[in-house]
């Protein structure tokens, strides 16, 4: 599917050699500035030649001053300067979504760990997902950690920023979409359901899961059956093994 992005004047830090690499591979026109060092590195070899085929120019750095630039010594030896991708809307998904015989979509309602929310959408991507949609307010901002955790995944990724995902759930089921919730007190297990060709999979915040308007217009709710000596899952492990679930139910 095509990929549909705009670019704002805003601009956003990403660190880390893999998030910086993607980028520089799949959307170099987003970078404004990259500062470096230990140059002596393959890491920072691979980074250089990229640049120079892509007549990108690089800011050559001590490790002091990447820590004061970015704030914290967890850069790996690599800051970009990007701008900030603009994402789709809620009026895009019919237009996107509704030709489609198959199609597999996850809804994240109010995951507000942005390193959880990168899981997500490496996740999302491994699994071959058409798309993420995601609730403005409530969520994590796309930020050097969602990126970074992520690995680039955003850059490859249909992400739809919402204002009401009821509504836009309504929008799914209006084009052929069967809405699964996954909740620990669903009625059903992942393993067991049969899901349908156009499934929408929602998952819930870290503390309080999905939010109740949005839960009652799931077409239904299911769960991962778990042993009872632990109380539940990390948000991003739960949503990698329903989208492995779901992939694999596809691809039979």
């Amino acid at each position: 599917m095509k990929k549909n992005f705009k670019y704002s004047n805003q601009t956003i830090e990403i660190t880390g050699f893999h998030a910086i690499e993607t980028v520089l591979i799949k959307r170099p026109n987003l970078i404004k500035e990259i500062f470096i060092y230990n140059t002596e590195s393959k890491r920072c070899n691979r980074i250089l030649t990229l640049a120079k085929s892509l007549d990108i120019s690089i800011n050559l750095s001590d490790s002091n001053e990447l820590d004061k630039k970015v704030g914290h010594a967890k850069h790996q030896g690599f800051l970009a300067i990007i701008n900030y991708p603009s994402f789709l809307t809620e009026k895009n998904i019919n237009l996107m979504l509704k030709d489609l015989s198959t199609s597999r979509v996850l809804i994240l309602d109010s995951i507000q760990d942005p390193r959880n929310l990168g899981a997500c959408l490496r996740s999302a991507l491994a699994f071959e997902f058409d798309a993420v949609i995601i609730n403005k307010d409530g969520s994590s901002p796309i930020n050097e950690y969602v990126f970074k955790t992520s690995v680039g995944a955003i850059l490859n990724l249909n992400i739809f920023y919402v204002t009401n995902l009821s509504r836009s759930i309504n929008i799914l089921k209006d084009i052929g979409f069967w809405i699964l919730g996954l909740d620990s007190q669903g009625e059903g297990s992942i393993f067991s359901e049969k899901f349908s060709l156009k499934t929408a999979v929602v998952l819930g915040s870290e503390g309080s899961g999905i939010r109740k308007l949005v839960k009652e217009n799931c077409d239904h709710l299911i769960k991962i059956p778990i042993s009872n000596k632990v109380e539940s899952l990390n948000i991003s492990v739960a949503a990698g093994i329903i989208m492995y679930e779901l992939k694999k139910q596809h691809i039979n």
